[in-house]
Protein backbone atom coordinates (compact mmCIF):
# COMPACT_ATOMS: atom_id res chain seq x y z
CA UNK A 1 0.00 0.00 0.00
CA UNK A 2 3.01 2.48 0.97
CA UNK A 3 4.81 1.80 -2.82
CA UNK A 4 0.96 2.22 -4.34
CA UNK A 5 0.48 5.87 -2.32
CA UNK A 6 3.83 6.66 -3.06
CA UNK A 7 3.60 5.68 -7.10
CA UNK A 8 0.12 8.09 -7.06
CA UNK A 9 2.36 10.68 -5.76
CA UNK A 10 4.83 10.16 -8.16
CA UNK A 11 2.30 10.34 -11.01
CA UNK A 12 -0.02 13.12 -9.59
CA UNK A 13 1.21 15.60 -11.94
CA UNK A 14 1.63 14.10 -14.91
CA UNK A 15 -1.94 12.15 -15.22
CA UNK A 16 -4.63 13.99 -13.61
CA UNK A 17 -6.02 15.99 -16.53
CA UNK A 18 -5.97 19.69 -16.37
CA UNK A 19 -8.57 22.28 -18.69
CA UNK A 20 -5.50 23.30 -20.00
CA UNK A 21 -4.64 19.97 -21.68
CA UNK A 22 -8.28 18.63 -22.08
CA UNK A 23 -10.20 21.43 -23.65
CA UNK A 24 -9.43 21.51 -27.90
CA UNK A 25 -8.58 24.70 -29.72
CA UNK A 26 -11.56 27.02 -30.35
CA UNK A 27 -10.63 26.78 -33.70
CA UNK A 28 -11.66 23.04 -34.31
CA UNK A 29 -14.67 23.69 -32.47
CA UNK A 30 -17.51 23.90 -35.08
CA UNK A 31 -17.03 21.14 -37.99
CA UNK A 32 -20.50 20.69 -39.37
CA UNK A 33 -21.35 16.76 -39.49
CA UNK A 34 -21.34 15.22 -42.86
CA UNK A 35 -23.28 12.05 -43.96
CA UNK A 36 -26.71 10.64 -43.14
CA UNK A 37 -28.48 9.81 -39.74
CA UNK A 38 -29.20 6.61 -40.38
CA UNK A 39 -28.86 5.05 -36.89
CA UNK A 40 -28.03 5.70 -33.18
CA UNK A 41 -24.54 4.82 -31.20
CA UNK A 42 -25.01 3.90 -28.26
CA UNK A 43 -23.18 5.87 -24.81
CA UNK A 44 -21.75 4.53 -21.60
CA UNK A 45 -19.27 5.38 -18.73
CA UNK A 46 -15.78 4.62 -18.88
CA UNK A 47 -16.23 2.98 -16.12
CA UNK A 48 -18.89 0.81 -17.08
CA UNK A 49 -17.00 0.21 -20.97
CA UNK A 50 -13.89 -0.45 -18.90
CA UNK A 51 -15.17 -3.11 -17.23
CA UNK A 52 -16.74 -4.95 -19.81
CA UNK A 53 -13.38 -4.56 -22.30
CA UNK A 54 -10.70 -4.72 -20.10
CA UNK A 55 -9.56 -8.68 -20.34
CA UNK A 56 -9.38 -7.52 -24.05
CA UNK A 57 -6.53 -4.37 -23.48
CA UNK A 58 -3.01 -5.13 -24.14
CA UNK A 59 -0.65 -3.71 -21.60
CA UNK A 60 -3.64 -2.27 -20.00
CA UNK A 61 -4.54 -3.03 -16.28
CA UNK A 62 -6.94 -1.81 -13.82
CA UNK A 63 -5.51 -1.10 -10.14
CA UNK A 64 -8.13 -1.82 -7.20
CA UNK A 65 -7.38 -1.38 -4.40
CA UNK A 66 -8.53 0.55 -1.05
CA UNK A 67 -7.39 4.14 -0.24
CA UNK A 68 -9.21 6.35 2.46
CA UNK A 69 -11.27 8.89 0.96
CA UNK A 70 -11.67 7.83 -2.78
CA UNK A 71 -14.84 6.31 -3.98
CA UNK A 72 -13.47 3.21 -6.38
CA UNK A 73 -17.03 3.33 -7.88
CA UNK A 74 -15.94 6.65 -9.11
CA UNK A 75 -12.40 6.76 -9.47
CA UNK A 76 -10.82 4.56 -12.51
CA UNK A 77 -6.64 3.82 -11.74
CA UNK A 78 -5.40 2.51 -14.81
CA UNK A 79 -1.58 0.92 -14.85
CA UNK A 80 -0.16 1.24 -18.66
CA UNK A 81 2.71 -0.07 -19.88
CA UNK A 82 5.67 2.97 -19.90
CA UNK A 83 5.34 4.64 -23.31
CA UNK A 84 9.46 4.81 -23.73
CA UNK A 85 10.16 0.98 -22.73
CA UNK A 86 11.52 1.73 -19.49
CA UNK A 87 12.27 -1.27 -17.41
CA UNK A 88 12.61 -1.26 -13.16
CA UNK A 89 15.32 -2.06 -11.33
CA UNK A 90 14.92 -6.15 -11.58
CA UNK A 91 14.78 -5.56 -15.74
CA UNK A 92 10.26 -5.73 -15.65
CA UNK A 93 8.50 -3.64 -17.82
CA UNK A 94 8.09 -0.45 -16.05
CA UNK A 95 4.28 0.92 -15.38
CA UNK A 96 2.49 4.51 -15.42
CA UNK A 97 -0.54 5.22 -13.44
CA UNK A 98 -3.29 7.09 -14.97
CA UNK A 99 -5.87 8.19 -12.61
CA UNK A 100 -8.89 9.27 -14.25
CA UNK A 101 -11.63 11.04 -11.34
CA UNK A 102 -15.17 10.97 -12.12
CA UNK A 103 -15.00 7.56 -14.46
CA UNK A 104 -18.70 6.91 -13.99
CA UNK A 105 -19.72 10.34 -16.00
CA UNK A 106 -16.85 10.12 -18.47
CA UNK A 107 -19.22 9.27 -21.24
CA UNK A 108 -17.45 7.03 -24.27
CA UNK A 109 -19.13 4.40 -26.61
CA UNK A 110 -20.71 1.58 -25.85
CA UNK A 111 -19.09 -0.60 -28.02
CA UNK A 112 -16.81 -3.45 -27.62
CA UNK A 113 -13.09 -3.07 -28.21
CA UNK A 114 -9.56 -4.22 -28.29
CA UNK A 115 -8.09 -0.91 -28.30
CA UNK A 116 -7.75 2.10 -25.55
CA UNK A 117 -4.94 4.43 -25.77
CA UNK A 118 -3.96 6.91 -23.00
CA UNK A 119 -2.35 10.01 -23.83
CA UNK A 120 -1.45 12.85 -21.02
CA UNK A 121 -4.35 14.93 -22.32
CA UNK A 122 -6.93 12.10 -22.68
CA UNK A 123 -7.70 8.91 -24.05
CA UNK A 124 -9.01 7.19 -27.62
CA UNK A 125 -10.84 3.87 -28.02
CA UNK A 126 -11.58 2.67 -31.46
CA UNK A 127 -14.87 0.65 -32.20
CA UNK A 128 -16.19 -0.73 -35.04
CA UNK A 129 -19.87 -0.24 -35.94
CA UNK A 130 -19.63 -2.42 -39.54
CA UNK A 131 -18.19 -3.54 -42.20
CA UNK A 132 -17.83 -0.09 -43.40
CA UNK A 133 -17.56 2.13 -39.80
CA UNK A 134 -15.79 3.07 -37.65
CA UNK A 135 -15.65 5.14 -34.84
CA UNK A 136 -12.87 6.89 -33.10
CA UNK A 137 -13.90 8.49 -30.00
CA UNK A 138 -11.28 10.63 -27.78
CA UNK A 139 -12.14 11.28 -24.25
CA UNK A 140 -10.87 15.03 -23.33
CA UNK A 141 -12.18 17.17 -20.00
CA UNK A 142 -15.61 19.06 -21.74
CA UNK A 143 -16.83 15.63 -22.80
CA UNK A 144 -16.45 13.15 -26.26
CA UNK A 145 -15.11 13.83 -29.94
CA UNK A 146 -16.41 10.99 -31.88
CA UNK A 147 -14.75 10.68 -35.51
CA UNK A 148 -16.51 8.68 -37.70
CA UNK A 149 -14.26 6.70 -40.40
CA UNK A 150 -14.51 4.87 -43.29
CA UNK A 151 -12.48 1.53 -43.21
CA UNK A 152 -10.91 1.47 -46.48
CA UNK A 153 -7.70 -0.97 -47.38
CA UNK A 154 -7.58 -1.20 -43.80
CA UNK A 155 -7.15 2.38 -43.57
CA UNK A 156 -9.59 4.73 -41.30
CA UNK A 157 -10.87 7.83 -43.22
CA UNK A 158 -12.22 10.33 -41.31
CA UNK A 159 -15.83 11.91 -42.91
CA UNK A 160 -17.18 13.64 -39.66
CA UNK A 161 -16.23 15.18 -36.45
CA UNK A 162 -19.28 14.81 -33.80
CA UNK A 163 -18.86 16.52 -30.72
CA UNK A 164 -20.32 15.41 -27.23
CA UNK A 165 -20.32 17.82 -24.22
CA UNK A 166 -20.14 16.24 -21.03
CA UNK A 167 -22.81 18.20 -19.27
CA UNK A 168 -24.98 17.39 -22.43
CA UNK A 169 -23.92 13.70 -22.24
CA UNK A 170 -26.71 11.28 -20.77
CA UNK A 171 -25.18 8.14 -19.68
CA UNK A 172 -26.94 4.65 -20.78
CA UNK A 173 -28.06 7.42 -24.02
CA UNK A 174 -27.48 7.85 -27.43
CA UNK A 175 -26.36 9.71 -30.43
CA UNK A 176 -26.76 9.90 -34.02
CA UNK A 177 -24.86 8.24 -36.20
CA UNK A 178 -23.77 9.85 -39.70
CA UNK A 179 -23.22 6.84 -42.52
CA UNK A 180 -21.41 7.57 -45.82
CA UNK A 181 -20.71 5.48 -48.75
CA UNK A 182 -17.49 4.74 -49.10
CA UNK A 183 -17.09 3.94 -52.83
CA UNK A 184 -16.84 7.81 -54.09
CA UNK A 185 -13.39 7.56 -52.23
CA UNK A 186 -11.36 5.88 -54.68
CA UNK A 187 -12.51 8.67 -57.22
CA UNK A 188 -11.41 11.48 -55.19
CA UNK A 189 -7.89 9.44 -54.03
CA UNK A 190 -7.14 9.72 -57.86
CA UNK A 191 -7.89 13.65 -57.74
CA UNK A 192 -4.27 15.80 -58.12
CA UNK A 193 -2.40 16.67 -54.54
CA UNK A 194 -3.13 20.83 -53.71
CA UNK A 195 -0.23 21.52 -51.65
CA UNK A 196 -0.98 24.89 -51.36
CA UNK A 197 -4.49 24.40 -49.40
CA UNK A 198 -2.43 21.34 -47.38
CA UNK A 199 0.16 23.76 -46.09
CA UNK A 200 -2.41 26.35 -44.86
CA UNK A 201 -4.35 23.76 -43.14
CA UNK A 202 -1.41 21.79 -41.82
CA UNK A 203 1.65 23.91 -41.51
CA UNK A 204 4.19 20.76 -41.04
CA UNK A 205 2.97 19.49 -44.93
CA UNK A 206 6.22 21.68 -46.07
CA UNK A 207 8.55 18.90 -45.17
CA UNK A 208 6.91 16.06 -47.28
CA UNK A 209 7.80 15.01 -50.72
CA UNK A 210 6.48 12.67 -53.38
CA UNK A 211 2.62 13.96 -52.24
CA UNK A 212 0.88 13.98 -56.10
CA UNK A 213 -2.10 12.78 -55.04
CA UNK A 214 -5.22 13.18 -52.60
CA UNK A 215 -4.35 9.77 -51.47
CA UNK A 216 -0.85 10.65 -51.25
CA UNK A 217 -1.78 13.22 -48.88
CA UNK A 218 -3.99 10.87 -46.34
CA UNK A 219 -1.62 8.22 -46.50
CA UNK A 220 1.18 10.39 -45.35
CA UNK A 221 -1.49 12.34 -42.45
CA UNK A 222 -2.35 9.07 -41.17
CA UNK A 223 1.66 7.66 -41.25
CA UNK A 224 1.55 11.25 -39.17
CA UNK A 225 -0.72 10.20 -36.84
CA UNK A 226 0.42 6.76 -36.20
CA UNK A 227 3.21 8.83 -34.29
CA UNK A 228 1.16 11.39 -32.55
CA UNK A 229 0.36 11.31 -28.32
CA UNK A 230 -1.43 14.24 -28.32
CA UNK A 231 -5.38 14.28 -28.53
CA UNK A 232 -5.45 17.54 -30.24
CA UNK A 233 -2.72 16.85 -33.06
CA UNK A 234 -4.79 13.38 -34.02
CA UNK A 235 -8.23 15.74 -34.25
CA UNK A 236 -5.98 18.45 -36.48
CA UNK A 237 -5.36 15.69 -38.68
CA UNK A 238 -8.54 14.42 -38.90
CA UNK A 239 -10.21 17.90 -39.39
CA UNK A 240 -7.23 18.37 -42.31
CA UNK A 241 -7.94 14.89 -43.85
CA UNK A 242 -12.07 15.70 -43.97
CA UNK A 243 -11.20 19.19 -45.72
CA UNK A 244 -8.82 17.77 -48.08
CA UNK A 245 -11.64 15.12 -49.44
CA UNK A 246 -14.37 17.25 -49.36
Amino acid sequence: MENLSEMLKENETKTKFTEKDLDLPETKEDIPPQGEIVSTVPITSFSKWFEQNSSKLQNINQVKVAIRGVDPNKTLIIAIKDPEGGKDTSGNDKKILKVFEESDTIPVINLPSSDLQIYNNGFRIISKFNDNIVLKSYGIKTGLVIVFCNEVDLKLIPYTIYRLKKKEAGIDSSIPMFSKDPTDLIRIFAENADLQTLQILYKQSARAEGLKTKKDIVDWLLERQAEVTDVNHHLQIDSVIIDILK
